[in-house]
This record gives structure tokens, C-alpha cells and sequence, in this order.
């Protein structure tokens, strides 16, 4: 699936004392067998433009196009939109606040039985998705809230992967959880990806995840994007981010400060392996 932006804006409470301008002539396209990382500081406009992918708001200007089709103005534009939330899942934070039903199997099953989905597909659906998050058949009919926090996370995860979407947004989605749940869940979303050749935006303000994880990095700032480009290049800009509040990996900065030290190495790496691989590579010449 494709989505185009083109001139997008959004102005929430347009014509009111509480005018504020979210995002300004946003130029973007997203689709592809990607991992794509969306950073910015708070307030930057990163969840309005989310929303925009998922349909849940329209722009107050521009045209969005989902593979090739501008589904507003059309005369069956709910339908459409319908269609396009199923096929571009989007998962805010804290997904597991969203978790209602009495057993994981049956909250998985939630939404692909809202589109009719029914018997041995929609058993299918479940068990696929809540492989791919690594919670098997031990945990089908256990109650959602039983679980760790990261499981939980991951069988609400489960719940829109069910849906088999095209494209998956997900909004800091290891917020809040310890090391190892971030690892487990960053680690599952990246084998995801790789085996269904789907489309997945990871929102996050942790530049050591979109290092280990991305292809693809958007950088947004005061409501515009600032830059798009791949992972390595983007964090050779580290003034640029600096200047729009945010960092470069830490990793990034260690062979960077090794190198301002006198020590002769590639500063190109931005994950910790890549960084001891520089070192030792340097510590040998």
C-alpha cells in the first residue's frame, strides 16, 4: 500500500482564539517493505500526522492520496475510510489500556470479527498474530490482565496485527515498559516486518531504537518535516537534531568524543555494535 501527501496541513480549532497550525505543507510518502522511524520533539505535529496515515482526521488542506485514490469528497467516503483503517492499523500509546475482553484469544479476535471475519480464517488470524508476538497457546485463555506489562502490550499488538494490515503505525510503543520488554517488543515488531514485507512507522523520541531498528528516519519539527532520509545519514546531521531538541545515538556520540580525542575511527557507526566494530578496527591499525 502507498499513501502520498501532498501540501498537507492541519489546523486544529480553525477560526477560534485557539488557532494553532499542527502541521504545514507536509510533502511525504509512506509504503513499501519498510521499518520507518517518525522523531520529533512534543509538540512537533509527529501524532497529527499519524492520524492523517490512519484516516482518523482529515486535512484541512492538501491531498492525501492512499494508493492513488482521494477518498474524501468521494460519495462513499465513509466506506472508504472503513476500508482504510483496516488496512493501515495504528496503535497510540499504552495499547493495553484498550484491552476489554475476557480471555487474550478472544480480544485479539475483536476486530477482525467487527469486519465479519468468522471460523477458520478468523482462528487463523488470532493464531498467526499472537504467534508473532510470542504469546502461544499457553496464554489463549488466560484474561489480558493477568499478563506482565510487556505481554500485554504485545497481545494488543497482536489485536490490530490480527487485522492484517498493510501498514502498521504504532506511537512510542515501548513507553513505559522496562529494558528487556522495549528489546522484546522492538525485536518482534523488526521480525514482523521482515517476514510479511509490511510497512511499520515506529514513532519514538529514543534514538538508540530508531538507530538499532529503522531503515528510515523522518524527522519533524514545529509542524514541518526537517528531514527524510536513511538511517546512517540522517544522524550525521547531529546539529540539525540538536537544534530541533533532540540527540544523536549514544553510541554515536562515544566514537564521535573517541575521535575528537585523537583516535583514528570510522564515526559513521550509530549502534553499539557497530561502535565496538569501529574501535576494535581502529585499536588494530
Amino acid at each position: 500500500m502507498n499513501i502520498k501527501l501532498e501540501k498537507v496541513s492541519y489546523i486544529y480549532n480553525p477560526g477560534t482564539a485557539g488557532e494553532r497550525c499542527a502541521l504545514k505543507d507536509i510533502d511525504l510518502e509512506i509504503g513499501g517493505d519498510c521499518f520507518i522511524a517518525v522523531i520529533g520533539s512534543t509538540g512537533s505535529g509527529k501524532s497529527t500526522l499519524i492520524q492523517l496515515l490512519n484516516g482518523l482526521i482529515k486535512p484541512s488542506s492538501g491531498i492525501i492520496t492512499f494508493d492513488g485514490v482521494n477518498i474524501y469528497g468521494e460519495k462513499d467516503e465513509k466506506k472508504l475510510i472503513r476500508d482504510i483503517r483496516c488496512r493501515v492499523g495504528l496503535t497510540f500509546q499504552y495499547p493495553e489500556y484498550q484491552l476489554f475482553e475476557e480471555t487474550v484469544y478472544k480480544d485479539v479476535a475483536f476486530g477482525p470479527k467487527n469486519l465479519g471475519i468468522e471460523g477458520e480464517e478468523l482462528d487463523r488470524r488470532v493464531k498467526r498474530a499472537l504467534d508473532g508476538v510470542s504469546l502461544g497457546p499457553g496464554y489463549y485463555e488466560k484474561s489480558p490482565f493477568e499478563l506482565s506489562g510487556g505481554e500485554m502490550r504485545r497481545a494488543a499488538i497482536a489485536g490490530m496485527l490480527a487485522m492484517e494490515p498493510e501498514i502498521l503505525i504504532l506511537d512510542e510503543p515501548t513507553a513505559g515498559l522496562d529494558p528487556v520488554g522495549k528489546i522484546e517488543i522492538l525485536d518482534k515488531l523488526k521480525s514482523i516486518q521482515n517476514e510479511l514485507h509490511i510497512t511499520i512507522v515506529l514513532v519514538s523520541h529514543t534514538m538508540d531504537e530508531v538507530a538499532s531498528y529503522a531503515d528510515r528516519v523522518i524527522a519533524i519539527d514545529a509542524g514541518r518535516i526537517k528531514m527524510d532520509m536513511p538511517v546512517h545519514e540522517i544522524f550525521c546531521h547531529g546539529d540539525e537534531l540538536r537544534a530541533m531538541g533532540l540527540e544523536v545515538p549514544e553510541a554515536k556520540s562515544f566514537v564521535e568524543e573517541l575521535a575528537a580525542a585523537g583516535l583514528q575511527l570510522d564515526t559513521g557507526a550509530i549502534t553499539v555494535d557497530e561502535a565496538a566494530a569501529s574501535i576494535l578496527a581502529a585499536l588494530k591499525r
